[in-house]
């Protein structure tokens, strides 16, 4: 009986998963003739991860590093796609030139407010998350909606660009962040149930959220100060963590 290998062994082809055959072409067979096959190795770093705890009847648990990789990837593409939107027309000279490059400020404005806006979502997930190694159906589901208001974000920029001094502008991207906000609060209060045995322990209200959902309204009386509102999430997130890590160490 051939003995379990495991650690670097089994992960360099000198374990049961690499088996002597006679060689059969290049694409899995290596110089010495053995044939590479998918082993624990693979197994282990591409589905199961940590083991597995027990999960509910019908309910399939995914690890939490292949839901990091699809949310890495969801929002290095949304943040590339914001600079899609900067363009500049063809053939001008002179003062048309110096012109139309003063109207793109509007939109690389725009371009780096969201720029921001997005790296800050990466980085508030990846700690909501920080400690979690599975993830069970509603979180999932939660993490998709919060990737599908993340990659919407190009949009709403693109909307507050042109008409940044209308109430659609500020309104929409305000409601795209917020709601993002919100559902990436709930990802938080949804992990807290279950770790801390109460969803209240180190997860104070959302600042941003209800900074950019409260904006909403301000733009149908001011767009502009609509904009400008959104610098309290600032000091309110400042004021946030601090409540969190107060709750933590209670």
């Amino acid at each position: 009986m051939t003995p379990a290998v495991s650690g670097p062994a089994a992960c360099s082809g000198q374990g049961p998963e690499a088996v002597p055959r006679p060689a059969q072409g290049r694409r899995d067979t290596r110089r010495d003739g053995t044939v590479r096959r998918a082993g624990p190795c693979y197994h282990g770093a591409m589905n199961e991860g940590p083991r597995q705890p027990a999960a509910r009847p019908g309910e399939h648990l995914v690890p939490a590093h292949r839901v990091f990789a699809l949310t890495d990837g969801v929002m290095a593409i949304a943040m590339t796609l914001l600079v899609l939107d900067i363009e500049v027309p063809d053939g001008l000279r002179g003062a048309e030139l110096r012109e139309a490059l003063g109207q793109s400020l509007s939109q690389v404005g725009t371009f780096l407010l969201s720029v921001v806006v997005i790296a800050l979502f990466w980085r508030a997930h990846h700690a909501v998350l920080r400690g979690v190694e599975w993830i069970d159906t509603r979180l999932f589901w939660l993490n998709v909606a919060f990737l599908a208001l993340v990659s919407l974000i190009p949009f709403p920029t693109s909307v507050l660009a042109d008409y940044g001094d209308e109430f659609v502008g500020p309104g929409l991207y305000g409601t795209v962040i917020g709601t993002a906000s919100t559902v990436l609060y709930a990802m938080e209060v949804d992990i807290r149930r279950h770790t801390a045995g109460a969803w209240w322990r180190g997860a104070p209200p959302p600042a941003q959220a209800l900074v950019f959902l409260l904006s909403v309204g301000i733009a149908t009386v001011s767009p502009t100060a609509a904009i400008y509102s959104w610098a309290a999430a600032i000091p309110l997130a400042a004021l946030e963590n601090r409540i969190a890590a107060r709750l933590r160490r209670g």
